[in-house]
């Protein structure tokens, strides 16, 4: 068994080849050392060319490190490439910086692709160079593969780095419109996960239902909640997760039942988190659940445009797809958009 032993590469997404290698490799070593390679402008541009937003090395290391938290011989480390030629070229410089991220000694480096072999061994002649399945039989994918198709190559990403490539839906609207059907409508039928509405159901959980009583720091709390939650429902999402609502739908509670928007909520509010809005016009049939308050059709209307237009306002234009019509349309609609999105063949 090796002492100390080295597998390294870009991961720009870790997918399942890499962790069969890394545990293949952890079964010979008393330490192996993941040494995540990463040359910022590199990666900005190989994510820009895939239409991804950049990976970048905090996370590709929370991912690889989570995967084997409880695996405490496996250690995870990081290798600045900022500054080193792109490769072939930079090996001594290369070569320098490995030796100070692993500073114990390099007993064995573990390789899954041949073209690395003859070079380590220039640089390392007192190390056994290892090549490890290099024609990848038992996980035919490469982290190139996955950028240009990630949606079709779902099943190779490691699990705690899907969050980061499932879309993301965000279902909103004024009271009594649909949200919270639709929302479970499409995650069944997507196999997938949800994040409720959290603000409907705090006034029951904390207020002891008494809506009168709300101050700021409640919707503050509920902002924090719905990001907890949306958070808890993205990890275990299966290429698509939808959300019922978002902090700008609280902020414009915060202004019904307070009279003024609220910081506190607006620092949650984040249109790049997701990649598309369905809106919902309140054009079904108001249902008094005995938690709603504006019935009324013509201040339905107008709450309705005051929310679309508040969500204008914090940068969800681009985003917005209105949805209108009975259940049955709105459903459709948005079925079809979806499919789009993920790129489904219709039957």
């Amino acid at each position: 068994m090796y002492k100390t032993g080295v597998y390294f590469g870009r991961f720009c997404p870790p997918h399942r080849g890499h962790l069969y290698q890394i545990i293949q490799a952890s079964t010979k070593c008393e330490t192996l050392v993941v040494v995540i390679s990463d040359n910022k402008n590199e990666t900005e541009r190989i994510c820009k060319e895939a239409g991804l937003p950049t990976i970048t090395y905090q996370l590709r290391k929370q991912w690889i490190a989570q995967q084997v938290q409880d695996m405490d011989h496996i250690k995870v480390r990081v290798l600045d490439e900022t500054n080193i030629p792109e490769y072939p070229l930079g090996w001594d410089q290369w070569a320098e910086c490995i030796k100070k991220v692993v500073p114990e000694g390099i007993d064995a480096f573990f390789v899954g692709d041949t073209e690395y072999e003859a070079t380590l061994r220039t640089y390392f002649p007192q190390s056994v160079i290892e090549l490890f399945d290099p024609v990848r039989t038992r996980y035919p994918i490469s982290a190139t593969e996955i950028r240009r198709d990630i949606l079709n190559n779902w099943h190779y990403i490691l699990g705690p780095a899907r969050p980061f490539f499932a879309k993301k839906v965000l279902i909103a609207g004024t009271e009594s419109c649909g949200k919270t059907t639709l929302t479970k409508c499409l995650a069944k039928l997507y196999n997938t996960s949800w994040s409720e509405e959290v603000g409907r159901y705090y006034a029951d959980d904390y207020l002891a239902g008494d809506e009168t009583i709300y101050t700021d720091e409640d919707f503050g709390r509920i902002a924090h909640l719905q990001a907890e939650q949306d958070y808890h429902a993205l990890r275990t999402a299966n290429k698509v997760c939808f959300f019922d609502t978002d902090a700008v739908a609280t902020n414009y509670f915060s202004e019904l039942y307070m009279g003024h928007r609220n910081k506190l909520v607006e620092a949650y509010i984040n249109p790049d988190r997701y990649d598309v809005m369905l809106f919902l016009t309140p054009d079904v049939e108001w249902v008094d659940d005995g938690m709603r308050l504006n019935g009324d059709q013509s201040r339905r209307e107008m709450l309705h445009h005051r929310l679309l237009d508040m969500y204008r306002e914090f940068g969800f234009g681009d985003k917005i797809v209105i949805i209108s019509g009975d259940y049955n349309q709105r459903l459709t609609k948005a079925v079809d958009l979806v499919d789009s999105m993920l790129k489904l063949q219709k039957n």
